[in-house]
């Protein structure tokens, strides 16, 4: 089948290196050229990858087509885009809830939203999805780990997690900052990081137990690990996190309304 994208920015170029990793077997991808640096390097990349100026023709020749616009892009141009019924149709708009894509992609009825993430060109992470749709979990499930919200709101709970990825970098640079100070080779602080957060990921995928009882397993009575969490502890660090966890959550819900 042919694919299509709308927008080609870093989620839709992650895609598209994932998908040629990936075992799925497409005829084409339709591109945008709305980002002309992007579609340009993905066409001469991938023989399969096509740009099309008309948005609209991306629409016209696709049986499936992902929105990767930010939402104020998206408002104005599915206005002015007509979809196919029984095409479907994948949203990466996070601040555009089910109800104003029902009424601006009929005819079309299969609707999903959907997050996924970067690293998705490595198929890894998790994308978020909703509602469950078994074709677009399936292909998914292809390019990293597909995980279906149950409803609306749960959806905006787990969206709100991907907000913590530049935080995540953040932290593995100050532990690579901390050694670099100290005279530790830079790639070989780099790699230590890196090993041990995939390993500690890793870790919390292959258990069976909560993680609450991985904190638990990985420290020891007067250990180091037990220092410095009771000291992160007690300088707020967590509390700071939910709270602004909650911010986060509360502003999608408001774009959601």
């Amino acid at each position: 089948m042919n694919i299509g994208f709308i927008g080609t920015g870093k989620i839709t170029t992650s895609i598209i290196q994932g998908l040629f990793r990936s075992k799925i077997k497409l005829k084409q991808i339709l591109i945008s050229e709305r980002n002309k640096k992007n579609s340009s390097n993905l066409s001469k990349k991938f023989k399969k990858v096509k740009v099309v100026k008309n948005n609209q023709d991306i629409i016209n020749n696709s049986s499936w087509v992902f929105i990767a616009v930010v939402p104020t892009v998206a408002k104005k141009i599915l206005q002015e885009l007509t979809f196919k019924k029984n095409q479907t149709v994948v949203s990466f708009v996070s601040t555009l809830n089910m109800n104003y894509l029902k009424k601006t992609i009929r005819p079309a009825t299969n609707i999903v939203k959907a997050a996924p993430l970067p690293t998705i060109a490595s198929k890894l992470g998790p994308i978020i999805l909703f509602p469950n749709n078994a074709k677009v979990t399936k292909f998914f499930n292809h390019l990293g780990m597909a995980i279906v919200a149950k409803n609306e709101l749960e959806n905006n709970h787990l969206w709100t997690m991907t907000a913590t990825m530049a935080t995540f970098f953040e932290y593995c640079n100050t532990l690579e900052s901390w050694l670099v100070k100290r005279k530790v080779n830079p790639n070989k602080a780099k790699d230590l990081i890196a090993s041990l957060m995939f390993g500690l990921s890793h870790s919390i995928l292959l258990s069976k137990t909560k993680t609450k009882q991985l904190v638990s397993d990985y420290q020891t009575k007067k250990g180091i690990n037990e220092e410095f969490l009771k000291g992160l502890k007690r300088s707020g660090t967590f509390n700071a996190m939910n709270s602004n966890l909650t911010k986060i959550l509360e502003r999608i819900k408001k774009a959601n309304d």
